[in-house]
């Protein structure tokens, strides 16, 4: 797996975690994320609820244009 997925999850289980699983914090975690292009990394994790599935997904659409996909294959974010 990248290392840029791995990091944005870890990152976002983190703050998941220190949060209490609190949807409104959860909320704001998905929107930075999203602002700043990486929320796409959590589309596929697998220990998501339904409800941050939904978040995910419409931040997902709101902050399209912030998304950022060209460098995952730079050196600076590949794991080999």
């Amino acid at each position: 797996m990248n290392i840029l997925v791995d990091r944005t999850r870890m990152k976002y289980r983190n703050a998941r975690e220190r949060d209490c699983y609190n949807i409104m914090d959860i909320e704001y975690h998905l929107k930075a994320l999203a602002w700043e292009g990486l929320i796409w990394c959590l589309q596929e994790m697998p220990d998501k609820s339904k409800a941050e599935g939904i978040l995910i997904k419409y931040y997902l659409n709101e902050y399209r244009e912030n998304q950022v996909y060209d460098d995952i294959s730079s050196p600076l974010y590949s794991s080999q």
